[in-house]
């Protein structure tokens, strides 16, 4: 079997491309959904890349999208998110000390999964202000950084808020969280290099998803997102499984 970078086979690079293509078309497709599908699926292929290598990359997409708008931008409220983000990521750096192996950084990572897709399928809102701006932060940050999936706590407060403000600041925030969040596995020790070299490999891959997507804007939201639910619940579960057993 071919070994690419000394990390990575030829059959894992293909593998995790396919992911992050099919998870970007997504992404383009419903506005969510690229940490989601893709941290669990990757990590099921190369659970040494995740989550580094999905904040890595989602480090790159939150730059460019908060800076092309970056006039929008609500620092007031980027500066309690990031408040909360710190917070939230201190946490995980403390329960990813306590984790004593990989089988159990897998029950945990698809816990947490699990709770991210029933935060999405739950639907209900949140009223928006301070406090829960918050405290919802602070469980984006300690999700964020253990899976690289913090955008559904997120979603529960910004659902009435001017799209032109929302879009760049929650790309400023979660530009912020991948920042905290890769700090954090680097003290914890649960990142190396090869995360951001795997990052690099897979950009390329998440830009043919963007060039593509079009076709698959025009299938139903509602089915592509009961799709993106299904095939993460189901990722989660497998990861839980290969913990347990």
């Amino acid at each position: 079997m071919a070994i690419l970078f000394d990390f990575l086979t030829l059959s894992e690079l293909l593998l995790c491309c396919g992911i992050v293509v099919f998870a970007s078309i997504l992404q383009v497709s419903i506005g969510m959904g690229f940490g989601m599908l893709a941290s669990p699926l990757i990590a099921l292929v190369k659970p040494e890349l995740v989550p580094g290598s999905i904040l890595a990359m989602g480090l790159f997409v939150a730059f460019s999208g908060a800076w092309r708008e970056r006039h929008n931008i609500s620092f007031n409220e980027l500066k309690l998110g990031i408040v909360g983000r710190i917070i939230g990521s201190v946490m995980a750096f403390g329960l990813l000390l306590l984790i004593p192996d990989v089988e159990s950084f897998f029950i945990i990572f698809g816990v947490i999964m699990l709770i991210a897709i029933g935060m999405t399928a739950y639907g209900r809102k949140i009223p928006f202000s301070d406090k829960s701006l918050l405290n919802l932060s602070i469980v984006s940050g300690l999700m964020g950084s253990i899976t690289a999936v913090g955008a559904p706590p997120m979603a529960l407060i910004y659902h009435d808020r001017d799209p032109a403000i929302v879009r760049p600041t929650l790309n400023a925030f979660f530009f912020a969280g991948s920042v905290l969040g890769l700090i954090s596995l680097g003290f914890s020790g649960w990142i190396s290099v090869q995360d951001f070299i795997a990052a690099i490999i897979f950009i390329p891959a998440m830009f043919v998803g963007i060039l593509i997507s079009t076709p698959f804007k025009k299938l139903p939201s509602a089915f592509m997102s009961k799709l993106l639910l299904a095939l993460s619940a189901v990722a989660s579960v497998l990861l839980i499984l290969r913990g347990i057993s």
